[in-house]
């Protein structure tokens, strides 16, 4: 039984793949003043392996994949070191919408794949689509 328990610790240690959190605006309106389906987003990462900087990351609407970047020129563009193991991403995410009804719920969601070639989980946040100015 005591050979047991430091098995179990090391396949619990070694588990799954990145993890998001937090999924949010970062800037109110969370829409681009210039583009209004241009999202401004934030999310907080955690990659024990250390390799999210040599994935990608699978921006989502409604479920269905829309787009995919490499996280090495986001984390070169933000200045995050190569390696690190947690921090927050913003995200600018143009969502391509096959049609636009006043009231539409928009869910807006992100996988990230770590240089291990594990995903992570899917955060979302959802907008409702009001059309017109107000």
């Amino acid at each position: 039984m005591k050979r047991a328990v430091p098995l179990l610790t090391l396949v619990a240690a070694c588990g799954g793949g990145p993890q998001l959190s937090k999924l949010r605006c970062r800037a109110t309106p969370c829409q681009h003043v210039e583009d209004p389906l241009r999202l401004l987003l934030a999310v907080d990462f955690i990659d024990d392996s250390g390799t999210l900087d040599k994935g990608a990351l699978d921006l989502r609407v409604n479920g269905s994949s829309q787009q995919t970047v490499k996280l090495a020129g986001i984390f070169t563009a933000q200045s995050i070191a190569p390696g690190t193991k947690r921090g927050t991403l913003a995200i600018d995410d143009d969502i391509s919408l096959d049609r636009i009804t006043q009231g539409a719920q928009v869910q807006v969601g992100m996988v990230a794949t770590n240089g291990q070639g594990k995903d992570s989980n899917e955060p979302t946040i959802t907008f409702t689509l009001h059309l017109g100015g107000r």
